[in-house]
Order: structure tokens, then C-alpha cells, then sequence
């Protein structure tokens, strides 16, 4: 017998999260530095502005849960980063700070985005950081998941599990199996709500991923950790860092490190969660979230 995929929300009572009402995205894009942008809109315009930029690999849909949980009170927007989801990609491969962070400014800058909570996992994580330390009058909280200047193992070591999934593969099913047997924290039928939005169908009969290929070895990065702490002291901005108990990618000096450099700053444990925090634990990240901004 076939599972049934979950529904969004069916998923999301399952793991516990807590949310107003059955709320739907609405998809946009916009042209930036020359490529097209996705993103998904949440609506309460008048609220204030929750930006979520998403990790190596997955996309905006990877934010559901939490745009979910925090819809009711924010404007909250994800973003597909160039290379992911239905945004374009870079001709030569090229998914470092170095292209990431215009992209940002300028989709920050086109939507005329201000007093924003900016939320970043991994990837987004870093080129969070950068974007808060260049626009501290922009960014009124930031949230940094399981991503710090630096790393105590390498970053392509820690999500080696995704680069192990196939590339292509003749049936859907065949990547829900692959996902299994990598992360246990998820189900099958979890597995394969989210999984909808990072595969595609292509013309020859094959499924494969949404995001570009090159990701699977492109350094996403480019700057180095030198040049990472040298943003870190320019950020003003209030700070929490989520880390996941199992992902074990930064240390507690690290993270003490950055509590050293910036004034207003905080670190959490989510427990039981490895580097995809906010899916594996979506509850415990988000009560700690809401617990950091209602303060």
C-alpha cells in the first residue's frame, strides 16, 4: 500500500507545532541582478517583516513549519536563493557570499523591506550574518541557525548525507527511500510532503532536484572564516544562535567566541535536533524563537 503523502498542516500538528490557522503561500518572484527570484509570501503585510533565507540544498518550503508557526503576527517571507527552489541559476556555478549577499540587498532593497527579523539556516545562516553586519539599520533581530564564522568540521561533511542521495532517479519513491535511510528523524510520509517541493519530473522521465547541481560541491562560502569574524564585530543587532544537540558543526567556544564580539547575544541547544533544525524539531525551534523575540 501507498502512502499518502501528508498535508502541510496534518504534518505540522504531528510534530507539534502551534499555529493559527490553515494559512497558504502565495508564490512571487522578482527580477534581481539580472536573474529571477522566488519567494513565498505569507501575507499580513502590515506586520512586521520576518525574512527567512533557507540552507544549501533545500529551499523557501524548507521554512513551512516555521512560517506556519509565526504567521499570524509577522509578514513572513522565504526566499529561494539563486540556484534553489524555482529561482534562477548561475551560469558558471557560482553560489558564494560574493553573489549571495547583492541578491539579498537588492530583493531587500526592490521590496522595500525594514525592521526585519532575519532568520537564516546553514547557508542562509552565513550570508545572514553578512547581510546584518552591512544593513545593522535594517535587521532588528537576527537568528542564526547551526552556522557560525567558522565550523569544527567541514560544512560539506556535516549535509554529506544529501550529496549520498541520487541525482536522478526513475520514481519519486526512490528519494523517499534514499532520505530514510540518512535522517530517521522524519517519516516516510513527512518525507514525502517535503520532498514535493525540492523534486521535479523532467521531460526525459527522470526525477531530479529542483537546485543545481554544482551546489552539491560549490563552495558556498568563498571568504573564509578571517573575513566572516570581521563581520561578526559590526553587528549591533540583537542575536540568537539555534543549534542542533546532534549536528555537533559548531562548538560551544565557537559559539562563546561570537557571544564575545557581539553585546546583545544568546545560544541554545534544540535537543534531538542534527544541522536541519527546524524540520527535525520544529516545536523546540520555534518555541526558542518565540521565546528570543518576545523578549
Amino acid at each position: 500500500m501507498t502512502e499518502k503523502p501528508l498535508t502541510l498542516y496534518e504534518a505540522a500538528r504531528r510534530m507539534g507545532v502551534i499555529f493559527e490557522e490553515d494559512a497558504t503561500p502565495e508564490e512571487k518572484d522578482v527580477e534581481i541582478n539580472g536573474i529571477k527570484l522566488s519567494y513565498l509570501d505569507w501575507g499580513n503585510e502590515d506586520k512586521q517583516t520576518m525574512l527567512l533565507l533557507h540552507g544549501r540544498t533545500n529551499s523557501a518550503h524548507t521554512w513551512d513549519f516555521t512560517s506556519l508557526a509565526f504567521h499570524g503576527n509577522y509578514h513572513v517571507i522565504a526566499l529561494n536563493q539563486r540556484g534553489h527552489g524555482d529561482s534562477d541559476w548561475h551560469d558558471k556555478g557560482d553560489y558564494s557570499l560574493d553573489t549571495n549577499i547583492p541578491d539579498i540587498e537588492g530583493f531587500v532593497s526592490k521590496l522595500k523591506l525594514k525592521d526585519i527579523i532575519l532568520i537564516g539556516h546553514s547557508m542562509g545562516a552565513r550570508n545572514s550574518m553578512v547581510f546584518a553586519a552591512r544593513n545593522p539599520d535594517l535587521v532588528s533581530k537576527l537568528v542564526l541557525v547551526d552556522m557560525a564564522p567558522e565550523t569544527v568540521r567541514d560544512e560539506l561533511d556535516t549535509i554529506r548525507g544529501w550529496r549520498r542521495l541520487p541525482e536522478r532517479a526513475d520514481t519519486f519513491d526512490e528519494f523517499i527511500d534514499a532520505a530514510l535511510a540518512i535522517n530517521a528523524r522524519r517519516t516516510r510520509e513527512q518525507l514525502k510532503g517535503s520532498l514535493s517541493h525540492q523534486l521535479r519530473l523532467y521531460p526525459d522521465g527522470k526525477w531530479s532536484w529542483k537546485w543545481d547541481q554544482a551546489l552539491r560541491t560549490a563552495d558556498t562560502n568563498g571568504w573564509g572564516p578571517e573575513i566572516l569574524w570581521e563581520h561578526v564585530d559590526k553587528i549591533i543587532t540583537p542575536t540568537l544562535l539555534v543549534l542542533g544537540s546532534e549536528s555537533n558543526l559548531i562548538s560551544p567556544e565557537i559559539a562563546n567566541k561570537m557571544g564575545s564580539k557581539i553585546k546583545d547575544f544568546k545560544w541554545e541547544y534544540v535537543e534531538g535536533a542534527g544541522h536541519q533544525v527546524p524540520g527535525d524539531r520544529p516545536a523546540g525551534f520555534q518555541e526558542i524563537v518565540r521565546n528570543f523575540l518576545n523578549q
